[in-house]
């Protein structure tokens, strides 16, 4: 036994113990486990499938990595069915299964940390009989909720989320940072521009939370996205220009200005910002911070391999 288990076991004791339902507090228990056992692959405030997808598996990922809106503290795990029936409630708590022994599970497991950790376990498979999420806190269970079917219950996960596994702390610089990257990011990766997003979080609806201004918070992010994209260009096998440090200049930057284009256009259809209500001073800047954000990206395609 490794100190995870070790550590989530003594958990468990000290659940019953406070006279929680032993069943109630395994089965939590399991949940702690199975995100512990996940944690090496996850990132924070970002869906992240545990196993590969097929085919079909991959339209219910996507919809799900879209329409969740998840603050920067949570971790989620996509469990997919070829992992079906390898994490199910025990005998003891059968009444909380959710899918039948004989059909496939497709679950979704979001962690809160801290303190006070809590954990909310969905079961959204098409094949579940009664598609619905269960809320776990210190061994006990805070709660459930029941659909008609698998979309009804995807279509209200984020203010499940929002309700009961948001940050409650104060927010800090960087987790505006991270929140506002991860929500552009679904953008970019779905090609969807109404993926929710708090506006009073994320600093390019309110540049204020930086103390940005509308261009500068503009391009701290359209920077941020391209320079994920540009260094990952390799692994993806996209067609790219010469990396040589002699490589020609303008080519580069032909290529790193429809990237940055391709980008802004996502950033205006998500209505996110204004491009037309710029003032003459705002365009003056947005041109000269398109222009120097080329130019720092030009860094990584101009970079010795």
């Amino acid at each position: 036994m490794d100190s995870n288990e070790k550590e989530i076991t003594a958990r468990i004791e000290k659940w019953i113990e406070a006279g929680r339902n032993p069943g109630i507090a395994h089965w939590h228990g399991a949940l702690e486990a199975t995100m512990a056992s996940f944690e090496p692959h996850l990132q924070s405030g970002c869906l992240v499938p545990v196993h590969a997808l097929d085919k079909s598996e991959y339209a219910l990922f996507r919809e799900l990595y879209g329409a969740l809106d998840l603050c920067p503290d949570i971790q989620a795990a996509y469990i997919p069915k070829a992992l079906g029936g390898v994490l199910t409630p025990p005998a003891a708590v059968d009444s909380l299964r959710r899918v039948h022994r004989d059909n496939t599970s497709t679950m979704l497991l979001c962690r809160r940390p801290g303190n006070q950790p809590r954990i909310l376990c969905a079961e959204i498979s098409p094949e579940a009989w009664k598609p619905g999420v269960d809320l776990f806190e210190e061994g006990a269970l805070l709660g459930n909720y029941e659909y008609d079917s698998s979309a009804d219950c995807i279509g209200n996960l984020s203010k499940l989320i929002r309700t009961h596994l948001w940050r409650k702390e104060k927010w800090t610089a960087a987790n505006y940072v991270d929140y506002t990257l991860n929500w552009f990011t679904r953008v970019v990766e779905t090609g969807r521009t109404d993926v929710p997003v708090q506006p009073d979080y994320s600093y390019i609806h309110s540049p204020v939370l930086l103390n940005l201004s509308n261009v500068d918070a503009i391009f701290k992010l359209i920077y941020s996205l391209a320079a994920k994209q540009v260094q990952t260009i390799d692994s993806r096998g996209e067609d790219k220009p010469d990396l040589a440090a002699d490589a020609d200049e303008n080519s580069r930057h032909r290529f790193l200005e429809g990237r940055i284009l391709s980008l802004l256009n996502l950033l205006r259809d998500s209505q996110a910002v204004d491009f037309n209500a710029f003032t003459s001073r705002e365009n003056e800047q947005f041109k000269d911070g398109f222009t120097g954000t080329v130019q720092k990206l030009d860094r990584f395609l101009s970079a010795p391999a």
